[in-house]
């Protein structure tokens, strides 16, 4: 094998990447840290992601990737290239690369990433839609035409779609997810209990205690931040039923959406999903009671893989080996000279 051929889950929260052959070989935060008069990134990866919040001056930590769309083009350059020269190390061929996206991704943020793959160390990149990867990564074979109904909810957006024949019938993506989830925990505890926390605190409650129904037996957590009329630290005692509410217009626009999604797909692929279920993938459809929600909502019954976080990736992967069968649907990759790269 003289090259690497990857498969990138390029997420808000998370970048995973995948080799043909050897499966999921990296999952970091994909936060970096940099020098604010430099622009250079000094950490990548989980580091960054441990320093937001406890920065010191002159250095500042951001998500280079929001929403699946490019924020900051140097930094994303620099992260992207920092993890794939971890992957392919001395490698002197340039890899292939098949990368995931939200499906109402416009033409030039598609034009934009690709461009930063490349200038990363890419020699050629397909994307793909999110929820597409999703369901390859969990086994759907392409050449399947019975329809699968994927909810993919990661921390920057929520892509759902119902896929066919290998391609997508319907999809709608909305910017509701673990990242608007933390920031809604953030200003409810702020409210309702005079009291700031951190998003990494908020996180951390989350993923603890945050369920999307209430819970039979209610479980707390203290919260610890810093009290806004006094500016002294102070701590609250928190109830996984309270985060319960806090989410609630959150998911119910995710549950909307996709009720919304199955009264435009065609009778014959809602008997499909009626027999086969929906698939629930990303990171936060790991989030207490959420299968069920959504089950209970759209009376269907819901599937959660074992590592729902690394479906897309997998995905990605699983694409690079059928990509004569995705090429018939217009999935091809694109060089630097056909995206007019910088």
């Amino acid at each position: 094998m003289f090259g690497y051929d990857l498969g990138i889950d390029l997420g808000t929260g998370s970048i995973v990447i995948s080799v043909v052959g050897k499966g999921i070989v990296l999952d970091e935060p994909s936060y970096v840290a940099y020098d604010t008069e430099s622009e250079k990134v000094i950490y990548a990866g989980k580091r960054a992601y441990l320093l937001q919040g406890r920065e010191p001056k002159g250095v500042e930590v951001v998500q280079p990737i929001v929403n699946g769309a490019v924020s900051n083009y140097s930094l994303a350059c620099q992260m992207v290239r920092h993890f794939i020269n971890r992957v392919i190390k001395r490698n002197i061929f340039r890899p292939r690369v098949v990368a995931s996206i939200p499906s109402i991704s416009t033409d030039v943020e598609r034009r934009i990433l690709i461009s930063v793959i490349i200038n990363a160390g890419a020699k050629s990149v397909c994307l793909i839609e999110e929820s597409l990867c999703a369901a390859f990564g969990f086994g759907i074979d392409p050449l399947n035409p019975g329809g699968v109904f994927v909810i993919d909810v990661g921390a920057g957006t929520t892509d759902m779609a119902v896929v066919s024949q290998g391609s997508i019938s319907q999809n709608e993506t909305i910017k509701i997810a673990g990242d608007s989830f933390d920031e809604a925990i953030v200003k409810y505890i702020r409210d309702k209990y005079d009291v700031l926390i951190g998003l990494r605190t908020a996180e951390d409650i989350k993923k603890n205690i945050g369920c999307a129904v209430y819970r039979d037996n209610n479980v707390t957590m203290l919260a610890k931040g810093r009290n806004q009329t006094t500016g002294l630290p102070e701590s609250v005692e928190i109830s996984g039923n309270e985060i319960c509410d806090c989410l609630k217009p959150q998911l119910d626009k995710i549950v909307n959406t996709a009720q919304e999604l199955f009264e435009r797909t065609s009778p014959q692929l809602v008997s499909d999903i009626t027999n086969g279920g929906v698939l629930l993938t990303g990171g936060c459809s790991q989030l207490y009671g959420l299968d069920k929600l959504i089950s209970e909502k759209l009376k269907v019954q819901v599937t959660v893989p074992v590592h729902p976080d690394l479906c897309v990736s997998k995905g990605c992967e699983s694409a690079l080996k059928k990509m004569s069968i995705l090429d018939k649907y217009g999935y091809t990759f694109k060089t630097k000279e056909e995206v007019k790269t910088r």
